[in-house]
């Protein structure tokens, strides 16, 4: 006797959601891509009913985990999240949740781990290695502002305003 596709499909996804947390729209496109178009929308539902799927949690726990000391700033996070399928408020809300009023406390302790791997402090860098390490913070998603207080330095940062 063969298992139906519905059933294949919940196995699928009870699989993935085994490997790792998983969102809404994660799960929709892999059992899309797996073949399972019509069964698709059900089986989230019923994840979602049996509370194994819940994006609003998936996206409070990447954004504590993408914010940690060291990682990344509120920018970058949001995207990650974005990318993965969380709705942009949502995404924000759960970010500055994680983050709160630290940004720049962290975009500090980051520019200092960065700038005590070449043997020196942010205050003591010259005005060269202080633009590198700029261009560094602000790809890592921090914003204009928490990089200027943090080396002491002006960024014209356009989205901040």
């Amino acid at each position: 006797m063969t298992d139906s596709p519905q059933s294949r499909a919940r196995s699928r996804a009870l699989r993935l959601l085994a490997a790792r947390p998983r969102t809404e729209a994660q799960i929709l496109e892999r059992l899309v891509r797996a073949g399972f178009v019509a069964e698709a929308e059900g089986v989230v539902a019923w994840l979602r009913e049996l509370r194994y799927l819940d994006d609003d949690a998936f996206a409070r726990d990447r954004a504590a985990l993408l914010v940690a000391p060291g990682r990344l700033g509120p920018r970058l996070a949001e995207r990650r999240l974005v990318a993965a399928g969380i709705p942009r408020d949502a995404a924000r809300r759960a970010i500055r949740e994680a983050l709160g009023d630290e940004e720049a406390k962290r975009c500090r302790q980051l520019a200092e781990r960065r700038a005590g791997a070449a043997g020196a402090v942010p205050d003591d860098l010259g005005e060269r290695e202080k633009a590198r390490l700029s261009r560094f913070l602000l790809g890592r998603g921090f914003s204009g502002r928490a990089v200027s207080a943090a080396l002491g330095v002006y960024v014209d940062d356009a989205e901040d305003r």
